[in-house]
């Protein structure tokens, strides 16, 4: 076999190292691109773990504000439910009240109509002492005992 000529060499050798050149770039170019997305992952994480945590935290205070909200609100129904029960009672004592008023009515209207009656039965049996001394002078007078005799 014959050698390669002096030009040819040359352009081999030149060949050659224009390839190692092209790899060490690629290889550095590499290296960096791999460190670049080494960094961009990690701010990634780091930018998505601080979200997370503002999550979970918020998470965490939308339960305990939603129990406390629960609690409150059971709180509540039990206020309404007592002051429910109250607002009937009030109202049944009314209506009683109202019952014991109209039988209060009642019983005074029945009680006029009896002192009326016996008014009217006392004024009948026992006439007033100016009546019994007009009928009295009105028997002993002689007109009118003449007026009886005609």
């Amino acid at each position: 076999m014959a050698s390669p000529s002096p030009a040819l060499a040359e352009l081999l050798r030149e060949h050659q190292g224009a390839q190692l050149e092209h790899r060490r770039t690629t290889e550095q170019l590499r290296k960096h691109a791999v460190r670049d997305i080494g960094e961009l992952c990690d701010a990634a994480t780091s930018s998505l773990s601080a979200q997370l945590s503002r999550v979970l935290d918020n998470q965490r205070e939308i339960e305990s504000l939603a129990r406390d909200c629960a609690h409150l609100v059971q709180q509540h129904v039990r206020s309404t439910t007592k002051w429910t029960k109250l607002v009937d009672q009030f109202n049944g004592a009314l209506k009683e009240l109202g019952d014991v008023q109209n039988w209060a009515q009642v019983i005074e209207r029945d009680m006029l109509d009896v002192a009326a009656t016996l008014e009217v039965v006392h004024a009948s049996l026992n006439p007033p002492a100016d009546a019994l001394e007009s009928r009295a002078q009105a028997s002993l007078s002689p007109s009118r005992s003449m007026s009886n005799l005609r």
